[in-house]
């Protein structure tokens, strides 16, 4: 793996109950890219309570709004991307398409 170094920008948005993540990635003292990731639950399907009860299921998701990075350090920085996630307890991360379709990763 390249080995790049990644710097994470957390910001909390209150209209829009999302937290947005700013993340720079560098190599040495050269800037390779930059992304901005929105997350927030989205409700999308329904479940049931231990009562039989529809509920409501809430995913937290992640939505890459910007992604500017050098070709050859794209796959790495995604990569670590989706760890940090991962991490925080994420498993969906998607990207719109230039037809607006969502494409997942």
């Amino acid at each position: 793996m390249i080995d790049i170094n990644m710097k994470v920008q957390p910001s909390f948005y209150d209209e829009e109950c999302a937290i947005v993540f700013s993340f720079y990635f560098d190599k040495a003292t050269k800037k390779i890219g930059e992304a901005v990731v929105y997350t927030c639950k989205k409700s999308n399907e329904k479940g049931y309570n231990q009562d039989n009860i529809d509920t409501d299921i809430q995913e937290k998701i992640a939505y890459i709004k910007e992604f500017s990075i050098v070709d050859e350090y794209q796959a790495t920085s995604m990569k670590k991307i989706q760890h940090f996630l991962d991490v925080i307890g994420i498993k969906k991360c998607v990207r719109h398409n230039h037809l607006g379709n969502e494409i997942a990763f």
